[in-house]
């Protein structure tokens, strides 16, 4: 845009053979001949006759003489970060507020619980005390729940009794053996001086009959005087011996001997010899007695001849305990 126009001769217009005139710029009309340019620049914005400086936004090209020479352009001042206020932190409360610990529970005192429960044991003992007193020392013959005292103070008693086979015949076994086999064994508990009871037994034994000297014959007596804290004696006896059933078995009730009474009979047959077991009992006021048989032999036993015996023994040993 500024260089030089083409040579058009003469000091206006130059040709050839003459030099450029640095000064005419095509824009610019010289009012005489070698008077200064007049005009307007316009590639110059404004139209303001240059040179160009400064640095208006609105000339083209201004500050381009800031490259070539000029002034150094200072760099912009480098700015502070803007400072920041501080604030202080925030304290946020944890999610679930702390809950104050809770004081151990004391430990339970047993010590009231005991000395309450040997209190109530003492009280119970002594109402037990005053029903026995009550019960056992009145002069009638009421059952109390502790007891039948009419029942312990019956009709028989064992007081006169040293030897209890003395109840029994034992010599009634050479029926069927006649040899005694060794002494005859008794024993004798007497009755407690409160509570009643006492008991009595004898057993004998005689062997030697048959053709191999092995038959035998045994008895066995047992007497139980009635307690104040127990049921009498002859109840289990007949539990146990009559509800037993099966092959050679037979019991049942006996008439007028005592206020109860029944047997029992188990026989047994072998191929050389046989075997019978023969028990009856009686209850009558304050005792219970029993007496078992037991008989072996080679041959046949007559069963009815052993009852009998039974029988007699029985009645034998209740005539023996009466009062």
């Amino acid at each position: 845009m500024t260089g030089s126009n083409p040579p058009h001769g003469g000091p206006e217009y130059p040709g050839q053979g003459n030099p450029p005139n640095e000064t005419v710029q095509w824009w610019s009309t010289p009012a005489a001949p070698e008077q200064p340019l007049t005009g307007t620049d316009p590639t110059v914005m404004g139209g303001r006759p240059g040179p160009v400086t400064g640095t208006d936004p609105t000339v083209l090209g201004a500050g381009f003489d800031a490259y070539h020479g000029g002034a150094p352009q200072q760099p912009y001042a480098q700015q502070p970060p803007p400072s920041v206020p501080s604030y202080p932190q925030q304290q946020f409360p944890p999610p679930y507020a702390q809950q104050p610990a809770y004081p151990q529970p004391p430990k339970k005192n047993n010590a009231p619980w005991i000395v309450g429960g040997v209190v109530g044991l003492v009280v119970v003992i002594g109402i037990v005390i005053g029903v026995i007193a009550l019960t056992g020392g009145g002069g009638g013959g009421s059952k109390g729940p502790l007891g039948d005292k009419k029942g312990v103070d019956g009709n028989y008693s064992m007081a006169n009794v040293s030897d209890a086979c003395s109840l029994i015949d034992a010599t009634v076994l050479r029926k069927w053996a006649p040899t005694p086999k060794d002494a005859p064994e008794h024993t004798e508990r007497a009755p407690d001086s409160s509570f009643g009871g006492g008991n009595l037994t004898c057993r004998a034994r005689y062997d030697g009959a048959g053709k191999y000297g092995t038959d035998g014959s045994d008895i066995d007596l047992e007497a139980d005087f009635q307690s104040k804290y127990s049921d009498p004696q002859f109840n289990s006896w007949k539990n146990y011996d009559t509800k037993t059933t099966g092959s050679g078995r037979t019991s049942g009730d006996i008439a007028g001997i005592g206020s109860q009474a029944y047997y029992a009979a188990y026989q047994q047959n072998y191929s050389s010899f046989v075997t019978l077991d023969y028990t009856c009992a009686a209850l009558d006021s304050n005792v219970s007695v029993k007496v078992e048989l037991r008989i072996q032999a080679e041959g046949s036993i007559d069963s009815a001849d052993v009852g009998t015996t039974c029988k007699e023994q029985l009645k034998k040993a209740l005539a023996g305990l009466h009062k």
